[in-house]
């Protein structure tokens, strides 16, 4: 609950906060006068969710070979981009990323994949040619989401891998409704 909001539950006047701003928020990122209300709200109810997906098609070589996965736009929200090979957040809190990967199993051929998700890193290994994955993780603002495939294949071949990541902001706010 905000300072503000809480003034006014009281009934108190808040003019004479409203001469001097020392909300380190709004000092540092926002750069407004201080005439309106300078405090960053309590939580955003704009949602913060995104869909990448694609397909990248790797040459085997006989030796492994590391490479990002292409993924593309699929649907997004305000508070999450694109960027090369993933999503970037725009909101900082805790995110569910889901991770699911098909390809056509060639003997001799094998797929890893590495999900970075804003500094911790988690390896899945492929079932049959289909891997799927689900984190939970905070995630700060600007922190990028990105999946890196490693393939070992025979000289010669080539492998299709086809892949959706998805984050979604896990809501940490709840009304009295959501309890009734």
């Amino acid at each position: 609950m905000s300072y503000y909001y809480k003034k006014y539950l009281k009934g108190s006047s808040d003019d004479e906060y409203r001469h001097h701003c020392d909300n380190d928020w709004h000092k540092h990122h926002c750069n407004r006068s201080c005439e309106d209300d300078c405090e960053k709200p309590d939580f955003d109810d704009r949602p913060a969710f995104g869909t990448v997906t694609g397909t990248t098609t790797v040459a085997g070589t006989g030796a492994t070979v590391t490479t990002p996965l292409t993924l593309n736009l699929l649907s997004p929200s305000e508070n999450v981009r694109v960027v090369s090979g993933g999503l970037e957040v725009l909101k900082s809190g805790e995110y569910f990323i889901s991770f699911a990967a098909f390809f056509a199993p060639v003997a001799g051929t094998t797929v890893s994949y590495t999900i970075n998700a804003g500094g911790s890193t988690q390896t899945i290994t492929p079932t049959a040619g289909t891997a799927t994955a689900a984190l939970l993780r905070h995630l700060r603002r600007g922190d990028t989401v990105t999946v890196i495939a490693t393939v070992t294949a025979a000289a010669g071949t080539t492998t299709t891998i086809n892949a959706t990541l998805t984050v979604a902001k896990v809501s940490s706010r709840f009304s009295e409704k959501d309890f009734y």
